[in-house]
């Protein structure tokens, strides 16, 4: 060896030291431990020769080491009457107990470890699929909306953790740092037809930059908190930027302005003279109390009820004979003029100067604080902290709290709290304190929706369905005929339908509703079971998210 050569640097510079680190590891150990048995066998049988005058082989004194150091045998050759070889055996003994707590945490461990984790996927071979990196905020439920496509698609995850909870469920999934241009070009990101790129709003533009040099001419659309950002996203190479509770906020304020001014329609287009309208009914409603059939008769049968929500649930084309009351809202289709006639009507009377008590102050509470200072509304904030814009500190969910914002003389209360379960107390209570408050939430978790519902909401939005509708624009290029909805409103072909009537093909069973389909151009509204489809045409599905992407396309 040479002069100040080490065996760590030896060992360093074999071919192994390109192994795996637990596996240098234990290589090194191995050689460490058989050199520190051999070195020990030799000095112990000098200790034996010299100190005790006995002469054995150099097998045995390597023999009794090893027993030492496994702990199999203790003293075969004791008693010793030399110090110097009590002392030797002492160390000897303390040495091999140590080496046990060095082996167990820098070695075993370790293999074990890295012996019964998984083995995670670096890399795929594939085109025309989605990537998304990252599954910080709602890209959950565009997952389901790819496995309910059958959408080929990989997760790009650099979190064990996470990656494990893919494994298991079977998400397709490449490991590796999300803001390496490796890792992107080991999911194929130069073949995919489009990136997602949900991760930390502050890794957004790493991992947008990384992607851009594997590929610069991918579609990539960015999900983040804050629109601070944008602009750098932008710059970055984003092709599109999304905020999901901004615009879920401003699809409630949006609401809220429909209810209180006459010269605003909350409807939907569905052609140059068919509309869609999601219409809430107040105790002051002049329809209040009518019969459905009494609604499509004073709109001269030019509006028709798909469905209701009461009681918590949606009823798609109800009984002619079910009343209205002021815990219903209605699904309506029909010519644009007569919608927006029967919408003015209802609101007849309402508050032009309303209270509007807005319940948490976060990312969705302050978008609607801010969209409606453009409007006649006075709005009460109410958030569990103080703040600049917050007006009562307190809890939403006790009686005082609300009754200090005024809730019992308010006209509508957005409830945007983050917890599920608080926005529904909230809404109990307030339904309770004012019967007729027009209550808007919104919801964390779909399976949230009814129970609120019955807790006395009114209207109720979901981030992930909201979040799930805008990126299946995005990125499917679905043709959505509105995102901020209850419901979710799209366009399909029929072509899967052709040359069946209506009533035989999956649309008639499934837990969806037909609003218009469009023929050569002309949209037709009142359409009967006997419709026979040609395949040319396209139909405008309103339904729950899960329902409609089971459809067949």
């Amino acid at each position: 060896m040479a002069s100040g050569t080490t065996l760590p640097g030896v060992l360093d510079a074999l071919p192994w030291s390109r192994l795996a680190l637990w596996k240098r590891r234990a290589l090194k150990t191995v050689v460490a431990v058989v050199a520190l048995i051999l070195v020990s066998s030799v000095l112990y049988h000098y200790v034996m020769l010299v100190f005790e005058g006995r002469s054995h082989s150099y097998g045995h004194s390597l023999q009794v080491v090893i027993e030492t150091a496994t702990g199999t045998g203790y003293g075969s050759d004791s008693p010793w009457e030399s110090p110097v070889s009590n002392a030797f055996v002492a160390v000897l003994d303390l040495s091999t107990f140590l080496l046990v707590f060095i082996i167990i945490p820098y070695v075993l461990r370790p293999v074990l470890e890295n012996a019964l984790s998984p083995t995670f996927p670096t890399s795929i071979e594939t085109s025309g699929h989605v990537v998304l990196c990252g599954i910080e905020q709602q890209s959950e439920r565009l997952i389901d909306e790819f496995e309910r496509r059958d959408v080929d698609y990989v997760v790009v995850v650099d979190d064990e953790e996470t990656a494990l909870e893919l494994l298991e469920r079977d998400v397709p999934l490449v490991f590796g740092e999300t803001t390496s241009a490796e890792t992107h070009r080991n999911a194929c990101v130069d073949a995919a037809s489009a990136v997602v790129v949900d991760a930390e709003d502050k890794r957004s533009v790493s991992v947008l930059l990384a992607i851009g040099s594997v590929d610069e001419t991918v579609r990539t659309v960015v999900l983040v908190d804050g629109l601070e950002r944008e602009r750098h996203l932008s710059h970055a190479g984003a092709d599109r930027v999304l905020t999901p509770r901004h615009l879920l906020g401003r699809r409630i304020a949006e609401r809220v302005t429909t209810e209180i001014s006459p010269a605003r329609s909350d409807s939907v287009e569905l052609g140059a003279t068919r509309s869609m309208l999601e219409l809430t009914v107040f105790e002051d409603s002049p329809i209040n109390g009518q019969s459905v059939s009494e609604v499509e008769a004073g709109t001269n049968e030019d509006v028709t009820v798909l469905g209701i929500w009461t009681a918590g649930r949606f009823l798609g084309s109800p009984d002619p004979d079910t009343v209205i009351d002021s815990a219903t809202t209605l699904l309506l289709a029909g010519a644009t003029a007569a919608v927006q006639e029967l919408e003015e009507r209802t609101y007849q009377g309402r508050d032009v100067a309303p209270t509007v008590i807005i319940a948490g102050h976060g990312a969705v509470g302050s978008t609607v604080r801010r969209e409606l200072e453009r409007s006649t509304a006075e709005c009460v904030v109410v958030d569990i902290a103080a703040g600049e814009a917050v007006d009562v500190v307190g809890d939403a969910t006790e009686t005082g709290t609300l009754r200090e914002a005024g809730v019992e003389s308010a006209t509508v209360l957005v409830v945007a709290i983050r917890d599920d379960d608080e926005a529904i107390m909230a809404s109990l209570l307030a339904d309770r304190l004012a019967s007729e408050l027009d209550i808007i939430v919104r919801m964390n978790d779909d399976d949230n929706r009814t129970k609120v519902r019955r807790a006395g909401a009114d209207y109720v939005l979901s981030l992930p369905e909201m979040t799930g509708r805008v990126l299946a624009q995005e990125v499917l290029r679905e043709e959505l005929v509105s995102y901020g909805r209850q419901l979710k409103a799209v366009r399909i072909g029929a072509d899967p339908y052709a040359g069946r009537a209506l009533s035989d093909t999956a649309l008639a069973s499934a837990e969806c509703i037909v609003v218009a389909i469009d023929r050569d151009g002309e949209l037709h509204t009142d359409v009967p079971p006997t419709f026979e489809l040609r395949g040319d045409e396209e139909i405008v599905v309103v339904g729950r998210d899960e329902d409609i992407g089971s459809l067949p396309e």
